[in-house]
């Protein structure tokens, strides 16, 4: 989805960069076409907010368009029977999913696989009786801890 965004703005100053005289109306026209854009940007289904909070916000701009698509049509219902979620990478194919309702979480492994006949991605969510201090804790032992320690360096 950022892809899509740089590439239609690209494009779009493209355009105005060559075919703009001297005079100072192109610049307006700049404006004026640059508002659309913009405005369509933000208008995002309740799924396409719940991915996009994950990725920006949680996972640090992490960009995944497989990801994004599985949060959006798999999690998201999922997650509709509870208050909040929260996910913390583990590595580039493995994170650490918890939903929480009323002080009471479930927390979720989800995996990252490639299918060997179409090549295609998928993914797994499995409950596990980890919790987030295990994750770390794991993490911290086997080196693995550049995107943790992101996560914990944004709480601060």
């Amino acid at each position: 989805m950022k892809k899509i965004i740089l590439l239609s703005v690209f494009s779009a100053n493209l355009v105005l960069f060559t075919s703009c005289s001297k005079e100072e109306k192109p610049v307006t026209n700049q404006k004026e076409q640059e508002e659309p854009e913009n405005s369509q940007d933000t208008i995002l289904s309740p799924e396409e907010k719940f991915s996009s909070s994950i990725l920006i916000d949680f996972l640090d701009d992490y960009d995944d368009d497989d990801l994004a698509a599985y949060l959006e049509d798999e999690l998201f219902k999922k997650a509709q029977d509870y208050r909040g979620a929260s996910v913390l990478q583990v590595s580039n194919n493995l994170w650490f999913v918890t939903l929480e309702s009323r002080n009471q979480s479930k927390n979720f492994l989800l995996q990252k696989f490639v299918d060997f006949q179409t090549n295609d991605y998928y993914f797994v969510l499995n409950e596990t009786s980890l919790k987030i201090s295990d994750i770390i804790t794991s993490a911290n032992l086997f080196g693995s801890t550049s995107t943790i320690k992101k996560q914990e360096n944004k709480t601060k």
